[in-house]
């Protein structure tokens, strides 16, 4: 293959995880696609950063960090730590992985907002903003839920609508409320800081329609949709509390003091994240923003941000434009990733089962520059990992490492074959062409098609027969060849594996190969030859028949029918409103049940009970002379509970199913066959009730 020519400098950026709470899969689908790309350009000789970031600010930190009894900054930093340590189990190269709130991008934060202001792209003025008169503060867009004001989409954040992909304000929502508490919340007058979107319109447009851009065809059409909507200008400013920078002189000018917006310093972060490293190694950052090229991936669901007001600012800054790749989502067996479910895995959980290079394969053998939904279907991921690398790429270089290294104490040249050395040159040639255009899908399936050849060789050659032979020796030197070869194919992929069939070559030192270092010309001896890469067995959890879900007593009555019943109006999120019979009369009084949050069996087969519809069934504890509910303070409406080591059924259940079911009270603890009763956010609790109660 032909060096590849040394190209300007280049930044690679995966968008910034959230300093909230662990790394997860669904991150890890978008580093791993951006970690193969700058893989790739290493290999290509190209002079590249991967950057990243962990996104620290907003009222989500704010809220939590208080929940968790920390200070923000104690709260972040831990996060911190937690996702450099998971992405690097996983093996994804970052260059640089800062953080949001550092000192670096509060003063390039400053000097964007200045540099705006100065241009009169920045101005203030009067906006309604959503205040919540229970939790006494003003409501983030992403602390309302309501309905999408634009498609009818129910339960949706004021930020975005996951049913039309709109960006909206939470003023914008019908029938908002609170997400803290669930108070209806009413709208006041504040002053606000304002960034001129509007203007860019035009220039916008004239972007996504270059080549310049080369935008995905999905994003264009939504871009193309957004504008012709319309752009309204920006409020980048929040109100107190909040956990992020204080715009300079915003007391003076707004009588209080105001906050950046999260969103107006977490793209900066990619650049702050530059700026850091640049100066630990004294480089410029704006030799690579302002004279080389910024590759973005994203996911689709931060496309409004990353194509519109982020590439606004940047123009406003006389800042080349970045191009960006954006991904679908990852769902798990056919399903959105959910805790409750058992379809969550952190980073950790997931590393813990399977190890790193299963998942990159899988997602690597998915991906291509379309922006698709991935789903991470267990049978077909024990299929490509055990069938597929293992069966194929796996097999054909441990088989010929092996039988060199057993074999041979240094092997001869390898054999010309020059047919089919000359098509794995051009094969090769294809993956480093499918890598460069982010068609990974693609790029895995050339280099599975090398590998087929080399099997089909070593089978067709039978070197066991014949090991003295001249002509033997030769041949399984061109397999140790194309061994080595795949192992520079697959490195963006797969680079521990590629780090081992070095290891066993005596080429240790991975950095110092490269695409163009592809050929038959390695002889030698073969050192010790490691398993390159396990096969994988799929952990199943237990289904539990039951859909444990939090939710809201709204209101008590009395049953009509019954002297020992109540009706109860329960909010079960996005479940929506249900109605429960409940035989809680004799325990307690509506007022006591009233405004609760308690564990619901959401999937209880609808029945009549003494003429009245219950849709549901509150969960209680009754040792014969108390009975307790199963309450939770601060988890969401509609979120799971679930018994360690097993998943929910959504499948409806009757009465009769139910009461074959024995769950207990230990310690004020709910039990099931020894499992506790967990969720992820906080424990359950049992009160009042005795050690063995039975809760039905």
């Amino acid at each position: 293959m032909k060096a590849s020519k040394k190209a300007s400098k280049t930044i690679v950026t995966a968008a910034l995880p959230y300093a909230n709470g662990p790394m997860h899969i669904g991150f890890l689908l978008e580093a791993i696609q951006a970690d193969i790309f700058a893989r790739s350009l290493r290999l290509s000789h190209q002079d590249i950063l991967y950057i990243c970031a962990s996104d620290m600010h907003g009222t989500p930190i704010e809220i939590n960090a208080k929940k968790a009894g920390l200070e923000p900054e104690k709260f972040v930093e831990k996060f911190w730590k937690e996702h450099r340590a998971d992405a690097s189990s996983f093996l994804v190269s970052f260059d640089n992985f800062y953080k949001t709130h550092s000192k670096e991008n509060k003063e390039l934060s400053e000097y964007f907002f200045t540099e705006l202001k100065k241009k009169k792209y920045i101005y203030i003025k009067n906006m309604d903003v959503i205040y919540c008169p229970n939790c006494q503060r003003t409501l983030p867009d992403r602390y309302v839920r309501g309905t999408c004001h634009l498609c009818g989409k129910a339960d949706q954040y004021g930020d975005v609508c996951e049913g039309c992909g709109s960006v909206l304000k939470g003023t914008d929502l019908l029938n908002p409320k609170c997400s803290l508490c669930g108070t209806t919340p009413h709208i006041k007058s504040s002053p606000e800081y304002f960034f001129k979107l509007s203007t860019f319109a035009g220039k916008l447009k004239k972007w996504i329609n270059s080549k310049s851009a080369d935008l995905q065809p999905e994003v264009k059409n939504w871009l193309k949709e957004w504008l012709d909507k319309g752009l309204e200008d920006w409020c980048i400013s929040r109100d107190a509390p909040y956990f992020g920078f204080e715009i300079p002189d915003s007391k003076k000018e707004c009588g209080e003091v105001k906050y950046f917006y999260v969103w107006l310093d977490a793209p900066i972060g990619y650049i702050s994240s530059t700026k850091n490293y640049c100066d630990k190694h004294g480089l410029k950052w704006g030799d690579y923003w302002k004279k080389g090229e910024v590759n973005h991936f994203i996911g689709k669901d931060i496309s409004y941000f990353h194509f519109l007001f982020w590439p606004a600012m940047l123009m406003a800054m006389d800042i080349p434009l970045p191009k960006l790749t954006v991904h679908g989502f990852i769902t798990v067996n056919g399903q959105k990733m959910s805790k409750s479910r058992g379809t969550f895995f952190t980073a950790k959980e997931f590393y813990k089962l399977y190890g790193a290079e299963a998942l990159r394969f899988y997602y690597a053998s998915h991906l291509q520059r379309k922006v698709v939904d991935v789903d991470l279907n267990f049978d077909e991921f024990a299929a490509v990992v055990n069938n597929i690398l293992v069966g194929k790429l796996g097999n054909f270089c441990y088989r010929s490492l092996t039988f060199a290294e057993k074999n041979y104490a240094v092997l001869p040249a390898a054999a010309e074959n020059k047919a089919m050395t000359k098509k794995v040159i051009s094969l090769s040639d294809k993956v480093v062409k499918n890598y460069l255009a982010q068609d990974y899908h693609a790029a895995v399936k050339n280099i599975l098609l090398i590998a087929d050849m080399g099997n089909a060789y070593f089978q067709k050659t039978e070197p066991w027969k014949n090991k003295e032979d001249a002509k033997t020796g030769a041949a399984v030197s061109w397999c140790v060849n194309l061994a080595r070869n795949l192992a520079i194919l697959i490195s963006p992929v797969l680079p521990e594996f590629s780090g081992k069939v070095f290891g066993a070559l005596g080429e240790k030192d991975l950095a110092d190969q490269a695409f163009d270092s592809i050929h038959f010309k390695w002889k030698g001896k073969i050192k010790d030859v490691p398993l390159l890469i396990n096969k994988v067995e799929i952990v199943r959890k237990e289904t539990f028949p039951l859909r444990l879900t939090i939710g809201k007593i709204l209101e008590v009555k009395d049953h009509p029918n019954a002297d020992s019943l109540y009706l109860l109006k329960v909010d079960l999120g996005q479940l929506g409103k249900k109605q429960v019979v409940a035989g809680l009369k004799k325990h307690f009084r509506k007022e006591e049940l009233q405004g609760v949050k308690a564990v619901f069996v959401a999937n209880m087969k609808p029945a009549k009970l003494r003429g009245e519809m219950s849709e549901a069934m509150v969960l209680a504890a009754d040792d014969g002379a108390h009975v307790g509910l199963l309450e939770v303070k601060d988890m969401d409406l509609g979120a799971e509970v679930h018994f360690e080591g097993t998943e929910n059924s959504h499948q409806e259940i009757t009465f009769d199913e139910f009461m074959k079911l024995t769950m207990t009270v230990q310690a004020g603890r709910v039990f099931y066959s020894g499992k506790k009763l967990i969720s992820t956010s906080e424990e359950v609790k049992v009160h009042g009730v005795n050690d063995g109660a039975r809760v039905r």
